[in-house]
């Protein structure tokens, strides 16, 4: 398409969009005011909920036990040794994260529904798409301290090592731990699509068929330069199955800068912001849609 043509579409949209907000913001400011405060109330419930789960302390432990222990290979260049360490502390931030965000976001609704708590909670002035950002705001909460523990650690770790060594001829502390914070950052990023993913799965399916599909996704959605290429030489039924695969699981591999970071690559920030804006779109659309299913369920 002609960037013109694109551009002008664009700002139709947005002026569109902006017009129906304005026209409408009676409807919805009044909503806005009145969901702020209840979904931070639930949220810091859902937190203090997650605090409570051995399985965060357990993570973060396990995490920093392999990081720490990557300091072992001595035999290694000191600029090989610094390339593991960052590639090895950013695949186990993403990793455990995922992990970490399937078996949290999995058990947030249904844990509710199951034990019948979610009739209380319901029953007070909440609405049901404010419980559903409620409980998906305090996943996020969570995973950000998890992921922000694990990066300090990693950091410190390198900073060590950057003192330590001293016979490196680049310093790993200069300027490569600033791209190894937003690699961290951008897998942060990932977990929190996938979270909203898993949130919106959880509103019309058990825990265990929400922890299995979020597996799959996660895998899908790391691989979908690989899915495309698939597609582009299948036929028929295959084709359209990887094209709605493509189109539809989030494309979680652009959120991953771990490459870059380890071989002191400068980091790509127009794909970076491209992935950002991209995942917040998706996401929004996915919580609208997962506040919706949950709003037709009987519960």
């Amino acid at each position: 398409m002609n960037p013109v043509v694109t551009k002008v579409i664009l700002t139709v949209g947005v002026a569109l969009i902006v017009a129906a907000a304005v026209v409408t913001r009676r409807a919805w400011l009044p909503a806005i005011w009145h969901a702020i405060p209840s979904v931070w109330r639930i949220a810091k419930i859902t937190v203090a909920e997650a605090r409570r789960r051995r399985v965060l302390q357990a993570v973060i432990a396990l995490v920093i036990l392999i990081i720490v222990s990557m300091t072992f290979f001595s035999y290694l260049s000191p600029q090989e040794q610094a390339r593991m360490l960052i590639n090895g502390g950013l695949s186990a931030i993403t990793v455990f994260g995922i992990m970490l965000a399937i078996f949290v976001a999995a058990f947030l609704i249904p844990n509710e529904v199951e034990s019948r708590t979610v009739y209380a909670i319901l029953a007070k002035p909440v609405r049901r798409f404010e419980f559903v950002l409620g409980k998906y705001l305090g996943a996020l909460i969570v995973l950000a301290a998890v992921v922000a523990i694990m990066t300090v650690v990693l950091v410190g770790v390198l900073v060590v090592q950057d003192h330590l060594v001293e016979d490196l001829p680049d310093s790993v502390f200069n300027p490569n731990i600033a791209q190894v914070v937003f690699a961290s950052a951008m897998s942060y990023c990932a977990l929190a699509v996938l979270t909203a993913l898993i949130v919106l799965i959880s509103t019309v399916s058990s825990t265990t068929m929400t922890v299995i599909s979020a597996f799959i996704i996660w895998v899908v959605g790391s691989m979908q330069s690989q899915i495309h290429d698939l597609a582009e030489k299948a036929t028929g039924a295959a084709k359209l199955l990887l094209l709605v695969m493509y189109h539809l699981i989030p494309h979680l591999e652009n959120f991953d800068f771990r490459f870059q970071a380890s071989y002191f690559v400068p980091i790509p920030v127009p794909a970076a912001i491209s992935a950002v804006i991209s995942g917040i779109l998706y996401t929004g659309v996915v919580l609208i849609v997962a506040s919706v299913f949950f709003n037709d369920r009987q519960v």
